[in-house]
């Protein structure tokens, strides 16, 4: 049985931005020459399909309408371990995105939550070494 990864996909309202950004984050790209209004991205075995949020097409008219009406991952959370979490922070107030949970040590790690430019809550993990 050929591996199988996870993949996530989420509607951005800019792709190069967001796409710049997950690259900044340590997300590396797997190039798709056919597929213009698409940003395919690999971290470990996950896969983060990025897609133009008015480019890329729905599949119908309800789900369409919805995703442009609502804000984008209401209550979805992307979690990204990260080696440095101060550097990731940093890279975070330097694109000026929100922050939602400060830098906090939880016992099992040191976590950070910001929003990506359309609204993702990112956590951010750096594990004990």
């Amino acid at each position: 049985m050929p591996a199988k990864q996870l993949k996530v996909g989420l509607r951005v309202r800019d792709l190069e931005r967001s796409f710049a950004l997950y690259l900044r984050l340590g997300f590396r790209h797997l190039p798709q020459p056919g597929q213009a209004n698409l940003r395919y991205l690999t971290f470990g075995h996950t896969w983060l399909i990025l897609s133009d949020l008015h480019q890329h097409g729905h599949h119908n008219a309800e789900r369409e309408r919805e995703t442009r009406l609502g804000p984008p991952g209401l209550g979805f959370v992307l979690v990204v371990p990260t080696a440095d979490l101060d550097a990731t922070y940093a890279l975070w107030q330097q694109e000026g995105l929100p922050v939602t949970l400060e830098p906090e040590d939880v016992g099992w790690a040191r976590i950070f939550y910001g929003l990506d430019p359309d609204g993702y809550e990112l956590m951010f993990e750096q594990f004990a070494s």
